[in-house]
């Protein structure tokens, strides 16, 4: 059933929602709502030098990837989280930021796309 996307693979989601365009519809709208948090937040933080808080968020947005199957995107975050709470590695963090950002607002619009077809 699953469309093919550059980075998303909704394996997961489509077996979490048993099949409920509506859940999953539901789910792509709630990422797609989250990626300028995601993206200007992660951004700021970084260009801020704030790495608590740049690794905090990259928490929260690596459950967002997890979910609609970012597998890759969701290792770097991790990556990313772990090395800015601990404040190591930070020559490896733009890299990691700017890679998020292309990747996710890619996805974004390819998502945004499938979802029209399921409504």
């Amino acid at each position: 059933m699953s469309a093919k996307f550059t980075y998303a693979d909704l394996e997961y989601l489509e077996s979490m929602s048993m099949g409920s365009n509506e859940m999953i519809v539901e789910m792509i709208d709630l990422f797609i709502e989250q990626i300028p948090e995601f993206t200007d937040g992660l951004a700021a933080h970084l260009s801020e030098a704030d790495f608590p808080a740049l690794g905090a968020l990259a928490h929260k947005a690596k459950s967002s990837v997890a979910v609609m199957g970012m597998n890759n995107l969701a290792n770097d975050l991790k990556q990313l989280e772990l090395s800015a709470k601990a404040g190591t590695d930070q020559e490896t963090y733009s890299v990691l930021v700017n890679r998020f950002i292309e990747q996710v607002i890619l996805t974004g619009e390819e998502l945004g796309a499938y979802s029209a077809t399921l409504r």
